[in-house]
């Protein structure tokens, strides 16, 4: 076969129906995967030549080229993730320029599921979930069945990798109904439904052994039906875990000895690698109960084993073949095995750190310091330094690197969100043009109100602008405040204020979609910016947020990111420059037909603040303050609403801080 690309971009063609026959029509029927074939491996590795495809596209109609992207990524997704990841982002970019939102959300999609593969740890897993969430967004205003499920799935799985087990448990079981609800029933749709028993039975605790056994044995059926050895083979291994967690020790080891005979018969290297590690940390659990000294070495001989093969990351193994060396040495069965504790516990914590495993880090940690501190100064040759510079120099890494993935996600939300911006105001624009020409037309009346509906329209987009710019912002701060810690080499803190900004960024990753929120997830988001602050600050700042016990705060409806620019600029411009620190109060009270929020501090004033600046050398205006007073203008103008920042004085007329009143309208989901 002289030309086995150009076969496959006309099978792309045939695949997508009638897509093609309209320059700018999309039909998401088209894309419906679990009908795809796949291509014999001599045509994936065509389509992964990345040079020569993408050649070969540039000949194409832009809508062909975003459709045969999409399916060469769909193809592509198990047989190499990288070329999957670049033409599943040029399929999103070519849709996002020429404005085609069923491709751009497939695409989204593809880049999700990507993405949330290679994120093998919780920490690291924001990015894959923006883009679920940009392709959930696009494909709402669709009746789609398939799609939904499939939706459900990915976010059920994302979650899962995120350790987030009730989330996942929610989603699975969501697609799982999804799946129930639509009518064929063909093999591929009979195995997307064993795959989700066998994902929802995970999210159980090993406790919870009934619910657990109940999906396997369901997922285990269909399996068998469809005659998938191989599916089935990995989910023996997931039940051979339960089996070790109850101290079965025969029936685990039965499964897994099944799983070996299936992987060596069919050269699946991924399931032996797998199959060997189960099998150690089954003996490295007997030894430590049973402490036989056979146990031990059965326990080494099959983790070294699951080393030889090239399946990374290999930390967990790693870290189960040190825990094995230090069980034998605390029972005294040989002193030397202290050594081998520490040297694969530290490449266990090298290679989490790698791969962003905080949670892992922190327990390996505690064995480290425990261990070393026994060997004293012995240490040193083993770690090839101090144990206390190897925790940092290690700590440092993994914060740089979890910044770094924070850096993306944040900034491709915003890229959505503005580029969202621009295109609805466009939209506007043209609709209100053609719909003012017609009221003209019609009467004075009309005209009046079309003016308005342009006044509502221009203040809501004014108001999205605005919150899209707090959020680069606010991460501005943050991240400086981790690399000052860092520098510092205070790990302890830097680690306390990584996990706080995780849940800040998950907390504004989450509404990020929506220009209000509720007030009580604006409080919690508020609290976590204060608990961030208080920390960077120390003994400095201290306060206080109390709402009125008869106020329902998960009903009632605010602007996001409301209260958060005040309260930063009673800190920075009131708290901060007050050498011995200050408190900041923030009350909410319930009127007749208002919210009152008060941020009151007994910082420095706005004068002396104002002559602090005017006296400074840097004559420069933050981009916070330009962003309140932006918001102050913008808020003024919502029916309803109205602020007052009041300057508190003694009688002597001396400052004792300042007060911000903000009344807002009062909105309830009821309404």
């Amino acid at each position: 076969m002289k030309h086995p690309i150009n076969i496959l971009l006309l099978l792309c063609l045939f695949f997508s129906g009638n897509l093609f026959l309209s320059c700018n029509r999309f039909e998401l029927d088209a894309y419906n995967f679990s009908e795809l074939p796949l291509p014999p491996t001599a045509h994936l590795e065509q389509i992964a030549d990345t040079s020569k495809t993408l050649q070969r596209l540039d000949l194409l109609h832009k809508n062909q080229q975003v459709d045969s992207l999409i399916f060469f990524a769909e193809w592509l997704k198990n047989y190499d993730e990288e070329t999957t990841l670049l033409y599943a982002q040029k399929a999103y970019n070519l849709s996002t320029d020429e404005n085609w939102n069923i491709p751009r959300a497939i695409s989204a999609y593809r880049l999700a599921w990507s993405k949330g593969k290679k994120a093998r740890f919780g920490e690291d897993i924001e990015d894959a979930m923006v883009e679920a969430r940009i392709s959930k967004r696009l494909l709402e205003p669709y009746n789609a069945p398939y799609w939904r499920m499939e939706m459900n799935y990915l976010f059920g799985y994302l979650y899962k990798r995120s350790e987030q087990l009730d989330s996942a448990r929610h989603y699975f079981q969501q697609a799982l109904n999804d799946l129930n609800n639509i009518e064929v029933n063909t093999a591929e749709f009979q195995l997307e439904k064993a795959n989700l028993l066998g994902n929802l039975s995970t999210t159980y605790s090993r406790k919870d052994t009934t619910n657990r056994w109940l999906l396997y044995q369901q997922s285990d059926s269909l399996y068998r039906i469809l005659n998938n050895t191989s599916d089935r083979a990995r989910q023996w291994l997931d039940q051979a875990g339960i089996y070790i967690y109850h101290k079965s020790y025969d029936q685990a080891d039965s499964l897994i000895n099944l799983c070996m005979s299936y992987g060596q018969a069919n050269k699946d290297n991924n399931l032996l690698a797998r199959a060997y590690q189960v099998k150690g940390r089954l003996y490295q659990q007997k030894f430590f109960y049973e402490e036989q000294i056979a146990d031990f070495e059965l326990a080494v001989s099959h983790l070294k084993k699951c080393l030889t093969f090239k399946q990374a990351p290999h930390h967990w193994t790693y870290e189960l073949i040190g825990s094995a060396y230090q069980d034998s040495w605390a029972i005294d069965i040989d002193e030397s095995h202290i050594d081998s504790a520490i040297h694969y516990k530290k490449l266990a914590f090298e290679e989490a750190r790698q791969h962003g495993a905080i949670k892992m880090m922190k327990r390996l940690s505690g064995d480290l310091a425990y261990l070393c501190n026994y060997l004293g100064k012995k240490h040193e040759q083993i770690l090839g330094m101090p144990i206390s510079s190897f925790l940092d120099k290690n700590y440092v890494a993994v914060s740089e690197s979890i910044t770094q993935h924070a850096k993306s996600a944040f900034k491709r939300i915003n890229e959505v969100e503005q580029r969202d911006i621009k295109v609805n105001a466009a939209n506007k624009r043209r609709n209100q043009l053609s719909i003012g020409l017609i009221i003209l037309f019609l009467s004075v009346v009309g005209f009046l109100l079309f003016i308005q509906k342009i006044q509502n329209n221009r203040l809501k987009a004014e108001m999205n602008a605005l919150r899209a710019q707090i959020n680069p912002h606010f991460i501005s701060n943050s991240l400086n405040a981790i690399e000052n810690l860092v520098n510092a080499g205070e790990s302890k803190a830097a680690s306390k204020y990584l996990v706080h900004f995780s849940r800040l960024s998950r907390q504004i990753l989450t509404g990020s979609r929506h220009t209000t929120t509720s007030l009580e997830n604006e409080l919690k988001m508020l609290k976590h910016f204060l608990a961030l602050e208080q920390l960077r600050f120390r003994d400095k700042l201290t306060y206080d947020v109390q709402v009125e016990s008869d106020i329902d705060a998960s009903n009632i409806i605010v602007p996001a990111l409301i209260l958060q620019p005040y309260v930063e600029n009673a800190i920075w411009h009131g708290i901060k420059p007050k050498p011995e620190g200050g408190h900041v109060q923030i009350n909410i009270q319930q009127g007749k037909k208002v919210l009152i929020c008060t941020i009151e501090d007994n910082g420095i004033g706005r004068e002396k603040a104002q002559h602090l600046k005017n006296t400074s050398v840097l004559q420069h205006k933050s981009m916070g303050m330009s962003i309140t007073e932006q918001r102050i203008k913008a808020i003024g103008r919502i029916k309803g609403s109205h602020i007052e920042i009041i300057d508190l004085k003694d009688q002597n007329q001396k400052a004792l801080g300042t007060k911000v009143v903000l009344q807002l309208a009062l909105r309830t989901t009821r309404q």
